[in-house]
């Protein structure tokens, strides 16, 4: 299990670095969009640069859920996009994406959901 799940965060950052968050969830709005857009993910190891500063703003969740069979299916980017509008409402720019996990519990049929911690990279004067 353990081998899976950092095989899957190694396949997320790998995509992430290549494409961003190609595809957005329905339903959000312009400005929901504009602030998720200013949220990055980055590698852990980013953290220890000496030319910004990282303030933590805690842990984010996002999820994505198909509630019953005929709803449109669980999406990876989905629960992406929903952390990084958790982190845009922290006042958060950046994203150490801890793991994403693909599941059918919360009363989903399909379920996606990834988890993080937020950080506000301030570059230091």
């Amino acid at each position: 299990m353990r081998n899976r799940t950092v095989a899957m965060f190694a396949g997320v950052l790998f995509s992430f670095g290549l494409q961003g968050c190609a595809t957005a969830p329905q339903g959000l709005s312009a400005e929901q969009l504009a602030a998720a857009g200013q949220v990055e993910f980055m590698r852990p190891y980013e953290l220890s640069r000496i030319d910004v500063e990282f303030i933590s703003v805690g842990s984010v969740r996002g999820e994505s859920c198909a509630s019953h069979v005929l709803a449109d299916e669980a999406s990876q980017d989905e629960a992406l996009m929903q952390m990084k509008l958790a982190a845009a409402e922290r006042q958060a720019n950046r994203i150490v994406l801890k793991r994403c996990l693909q599941d059918d519990e919360g009363g989903c049929s399909s379920r996606w959901w990834c988890e993080g911690d937020a950080y506000q990279a301030m570059p230091l004067q």
